[in-house]
């Protein structure tokens, strides 16, 4: 009921609405199956200890009908993370572990059912004082049923029928939860692969076709320091591919979140309105040049505006060596192309980057 009253974000979907009423949301909650969960998990079975002791966990085990909110609120935790991969990640191992401890309270559990010391598998008497201490109780079964999920073996054989059961349920799950965790965890790496090679392209891909067709060394090591800094600081090419997912709306509200400061740095579009600045944006493409690169040369057809995001891009002679001016962050060029203007515009100067340029 705290969450209902205090979350910002509740509320629940009647036929398409989004209904946020406090009130409504109480009576809908209180008529569910969830809620009769919460109450069974709410009783005080923590007075019984009074009678049994403190070595009783049994007598808790109503907490755990509030498990089934567990994947509800991991899915939607997913969905809030900076770094989904690596929760995926994280949230699998944290599965791991707990899986392995839950083992180890059923197997001290069984222990104390058989007897302390009654055979070499469960857990040895309790009368030595090592044996007696909780930290040595907790990790000795850890380790014992770390050994057994994982299959390494190296464990005492079973005597008891009971023990018998115990291990062979441990190796069936074993070998079905254990290699289906495993899976996902080789699965949710493979995504981290290939989700880092749809922002940066394959170099090694590159470098092999490089190769095959027996590129010149020299131009083979321009196009690793170009793949290298994509990589290094994170520079998308293909932003309409990532994004073409999303609904137009949001295609354009992050478009402008990510360029609207660059367009903002020209002066010729300083005087525009907003909403001509968010038609600018949706039609921006970064390009990304190394050092030395040609952006456009003296005669070529202009078919697109430059402008200078980082970087540095100098205009130069015929003979490609006087610099006539060095253009900035926030300078632009090739304005004239995109006038509707009839017949081909062409360039009249060369422009080559003097240094690592960004140009949206």
């Amino acid at each position: 009921m705290e969450w209902v009253w205090n979350s910002p974000s509740a509320g629940y979907l009647e036929q398409g609405i989004l209904v946020t009423d406090r009130w409504q949301i109480a009576a809908r909650y209180a008529r569910s199956h969830g809620f009769k969960l919460d109450l069974l998990s709410l009783v005080p079975t923590d007075l019984l200890y009074v009678q049994f002791g403190v070595h009783s966990p049994a007598i808790r085990l109503n907490r755990l009908l509030t498990v089934r909110c567990l994947p509800e609120f991991l899915q939607r935790l997913e969905t809030r993370v900076f770094y989904p991969n690596t929760y995926r990640v994280l949230r699998t191992s944290a599965i791991l572990v707990a899986s392995i401890h839950w083992n180890a309270c059923a197997y001290f559990a069984l222990s104390r059912h058989i007897g302390f010391g009654q055979d070499p598998w469960v857990y040895p008497n309790i009368s030595d004082p090592d044996n007696a201490r909780l930290r040595r109780q907790y990790l000795y079964s850890f380790y014992f049923s770390t050994l057994v999920l994982s299959t390494i073996g190296n464990i005492p054989k079973p005597v008891r029928e009971e023990e018998f059961l115990f291990v062979m349920v441990d190796f069936l799950i074993a070998v079905l939860v254990f290699a289906s965790i495993v899976g996902n965890m080789e699965s949710i790496i493979s995504k981290l692969d290939k989700a880092a090679h749809s922002v940066v392209p394959d170099h090694q891909l590159i470098r092999d076709y490089l190769r095959s067709q027996r590129v010149n060394t020299k131009l083979q090591r321009r196009v690793t320091e170009w793949s290298q800094h994509l990589r290094l600081y994170k520079k998308v090419t293909n932003e309409r591919h990532i994004l073409q997912l999303l609904p137009d709306k949001l295609q354009a509200e992050v478009a402008t979140c990510v360029h609207l400061q660059t367009l903002r740095k020209v002066q010729l579009f300083q005087s525009c309105e907003q909403r001509v600045l968010y038609q600018l944006v949706m039609r921006l493409q970064p390009q990304v040049f190394s050092p030395g690169d040609y952006v456009c040369r003296k005669g070529d057809i202009g078919r697109a505006m430059y402008i200078v995001q980082d970087g540095c891009l100098a205009v130069v002679a015929d003979d490609g060596l006087r610099q006539l001016a060095v253009l900035e962050a926030g300078n632009y060029f090739g304005e004239i192309s995109i006038l509707n203007i009839a017949g081909k515009i062409l360039q009249n100067s060369t422009a080559h980057s003097y240094s690592v340029s960004h140009l949206p």
